[in-house]
């Protein structure tokens, strides 16, 4: 029997990165965070609540301080 070959493909962001968010279509300021997980094409990034404009916000509430963006739309700080 032939063994496949695992690839292991490196990702752009790893679990703990800083990241930046211009803005996303939930949150339309920009923020910082911490990626807490890696997906196939985005990651979940707990946001920094005192790097948004209002943090008292109704939109980072209701994201209870975690949102899923493409990692097109992020990068490492």
């Amino acid at each position: 029997m032939a063994e496949k070959e695992i690839k292991e493909e490196k990702k752009p962001f790893d679990v703990g990165d800083e990241v930046v968010v211009k803005k996303t279509d939930l949150l339309p300021t920009g923020f910082e965070g911490t990626v807490g997980k890696v997906y196939e094409n985005s990651i979940l990034v707990e946001i920094d609540s005192a790097s948004v404009a209002d943090s008292r916000s109704e939109e980072l509430h209701d994201l209870h301080g975690r949102v899923v963006v493409r990692m097109s739309e992020a990068k490492k700080k």
